[in-house]
């Protein structure tokens, strides 16, 4: 079998979630013998030039896929008056006009209440395969009359953690005798955090918030220093730790440390972060949204509580807290959902579908190289 060349086009080597998932990915297909994956790099993801962009879809050649990973935000803007839009449609075109190559697109985000997100829907579709993460984002896109048969759902990859001694963590944070909560990723106004530090005083003394992650974007600055004020302002200084963005190296540690992650999410379409923290092995609390209550269901390794409601989450941590035999449960449940979404499994499925685009009919005698 001829090798199959892979063009990613994705952010790389910059505070991303996305390309943070990239590395991961790309770790994993690097493994398969008959793949050759080249990294297209996106590192100025708000460039206002559309040369930038341009230039970055001259360097692909000789592949016979082009993998684009999408996300609202990382393809540039152009503003004109009081709009201003993703250079994104402009890439499509140019792929889909001058070059040959097969075209997948993995959907990171999407959202029906942007104007933005639904003209992306039209360029999205110029794609011939668009990968999801859950069923809940596969449904709405079939809502909107993208074709059943191009969608294909890949769960988000799950690293396998690396399990350390709690107390020894919790020390070399400086958080001894203390139980932690911990909200990790990048910090926007969705992700709900204000309710943490508005329910803490509540909660008994000896549990800290720890607040991981830094905002991704100029525009979430102004959130980021609302909950420094609002937790100074509730005199909580020294129990919540803001500890900014982390690098790889560092999660055994704070993961470790953790007692309860808390995802008080008021809106999102899939969490790396949430897939971290399971493959750490901690008991979550997660707002009851739609991904969340999918993960929920299918695999049982979280907690849920009612979005926005401050009461209901301060009782479910409290609870949690307290119910050893609960968390132990979850961490076990944490140990299935890792061995059904791996990176290696991640990676295979993807492989797969490299194959399936590139063989068409003939994949049968070729699916077996994916095992």
């Amino acid at each position: 079998m001829d090798e199959i060349k892979v063009d990613l086009i994705t952010t790389w080597e910059i505070k991303c979630g996305i390309a943070e998932y990239s590395k991961f990915l790309k770790n994993e297909i690097d493994m398969i013998n008959f793949l050759r994956m080249r990294i297209c790099p996106i590192k100025k993801p708000d460039s206002g030039n559309p040369l930038y962009f341009i230039k970055l879809i001259r360097i692909i050649k000789n592949s016979q896929i082009i993998h684009i990973q999408y996300q609202p935000g990382i393809f540039g803007r152009m503003s004109i008056l009081h709009f201003s839009f993703s250079y994104f449609p402009l890439i499509m075109l140019i792929l889909k006009l001058l070059k040959k190559n097969k075209i997948i697109i993995t959907m990171h985000e999407f959202s029906l209440n942007s104007s933005t997100d639904k003209l992306m829907l039209k360029f999205l579709n110029f794609s011939d395969k668009l990968i999801v993460h859950n069923e809940n984002l596969s449904k709405l896109l079939i809502n909107h009359k993208i074709p059943k048969d191009k969608i294909v759902i890949i769960p988000h990859g799950t690293i396998q953690g690396k399990i350390s001694n709690r107390e020894e963590c919790k020390k070399k944070l400086g958080i001894s005798n203390k139980r932690a909560l911990t909200v990790f990723g990048f910090i926007h106004k969705n992700k709900g955090i204000d309710l943490l530090v508005d329910i803490l005083p509540k909660i008994d003394k000896d549990v800290i918030l720890l607040i991981v992650g830094a905002p991704r974007l100029q525009i979430n600055n102004d959130y980021y220093s609302y909950l420094r004020k609002k937790s100074s302002n509730l005199n909580l200084q020294e129990r919540v730790r803001f500890l900014g963005f982390i690098k790889e190296e560092e999660f055994p540690v704070v993961f470790n440390a953790t007692d309860i992650a808390i995802f008080p999410y008021r809106w999102i379409i899939v969490s790396g972060a949430l897939h971290i923290a399971l493959g750490y092995e901690i008991p979550v609390i997660a707002s009851d949204l739609d991904y969340f209550k999918e993960v929920k269901n299918r695999y049982d390794c979280i907690e849920l509580f009612k979005k926005n409601n401050r009461d209901d989450l301060c009782e479910k941590i409290q609870k949690l807290l307290i119910n050893e035999k609960k968390q132990k449960y979850l961490k076990k449940r944490c140990k299935k959902f890792y061995e059904k979404t791996s990176w290696k499994t991640a990676a295979k499925k993807t492989a797969q579908l490299y194959l399936e685009l590139n063989y068409g009919d003939s994949i049968r005698t070729v699916s077996k190289k994916v095992k």
